[in-house]
């Protein structure tokens, strides 16, 4: 869901419709510009937010890639406990998990595995 009003420029989004600005907050200016507060305002405007974009990740190409994460647990999307890695294959990984051990191809993995502080288990793309 999006706090988008009329009027809020594509890129921002609404955070309060109508109150007093605080320093270095951003307000929408009665020009529809935004517009970032030095000392904040004496009457009220309309507060607004700069929308970050989401950072894209992409698989692991290989097991070289993947060496820097070694150790960090995984978990499975939806799922509520840690997994771990237990090796390596030059296009995938052997993941335990309930006492079995499962082989899974890196885009698999990417699939099905996050890491447990919630990055997707493969690598961040610079934009």
């Amino acid at each position: 869901m999006t706090n988008q009003i009329p009027g809020v420029p594509d890129g921002w989004d609404l955070v309060h419709a109508n109150r007093l600005a605080e320093a270095r907050e951003f307000i929408l200016t009665e020009e529809g510009n935004p517009y970032m507060t030095n000392t904040g305002t004496q009457r009220p405007f309309p507060i607004i937010r700069k929308v970050e974009k989401p950072a894209a990740y992409r698989p692991f190409a290989n097991s070289e890639e993947y060496l820097p994460h070694w150790g960090k647990p995984v978990c499975t999307k939806g799922g509520s406990g840690f997994d771990s890695v237990v090796g390596t294959s030059m296009i995938g990984i052997y993941v335990a998990a309930t006492a079995k051990i499962y082989y899974h191809s890196m885009a698999e993995a990417f699939e099905q595995f996050t890491f447990a502080d919630g990055t997707p288990f493969g690598v961040k793309i610079d934009e």
